[in-house]
């Protein structure tokens, strides 16, 4: 009987340890219904060396929403993003059940940060817009004109490989860092004011 127990014990133990290396996603795909990302024109302004975003009146907002299991636009969705103006990336998410989820990802931010793959520091300016550099709210000005496949990645990261990321690493291809708990791929056309389809 001695050695059930002493069996049972050592494969709680065995079972329930985990590392701090890996960190698994608390809001897996899995669990999230939606994510929509919702692109605002803004005006920037810097006033007493800081950087203040104001929504433009009437400005044209663009979103596109990415449904589970597989996260894909509707075929031929594409955003127009105007060279040389600012826009305010923001993700809202819901769970499995329709609530809003997004909230979960600031509320831990020291585990998780967006990255926005698919355009160099020359194509595309994208400056974090909450805390902690999480990625839920950015502003980003594209620079010139270009068609692009741009991936908004979020990443479940341990608190120490959070520490080593920067803000200018938000395009950086080779940070492979923790788990993915978002990966949302959309084409998107820069384009100067008086473009047209």
């Amino acid at each position: 009987m001695k050695n059930y127990i002493l069996i049972a014990l050592i494969s709680v133990f065995a079972f329930s340890s985990c590392t701090k290396d890996d960190p698994i996603p608390e809001v897996d795909q899995e669990q999230l219904s939606t994510a929509t990302l919702t692109f605002t024109p803004v005006e920037k302004e810097i006033k007493d060396g800081k950087t203040i975003y104001t929504s433009i009146e009437g400005g044209e907002v663009e979103s596109i929403k990415f449904q589970a299991p597989s996260y894909l636009p509707e075929v031929g969705t594409h955003l127009d993003l105007h060279v040389g103006e600012t826009y305010k990336l923001s993700l809202k998410t819901t769970d499995f059940a329709g609530r809003a989820s997004e909230q979960t990802f600031l509320n831990r931010s020291g585990s998780h940060q967006a990255f926005l793959l698919g355009a160099d520091n020359a194509t595309l300016e994208f400056v974090y817009g909450d805390e902690n550099n999480v990625g839920i709210t950015a502003y980003i000005t594209p620079k010139k004109e270009a068609s692009v496949v741009l991936n908004y990645i979020m990443r479940h990261l341990n608190a120490a490989s959070k520490q080593t990321l920067k803000a200018s690493d938000w395009n950086n291809t080779a940070i492979k860092l923790g788990a993915i708990d978002l990966d949302l791929k959309f084409e998107a056309h820069l384009v100067e004011e008086g473009h047209g389809h």
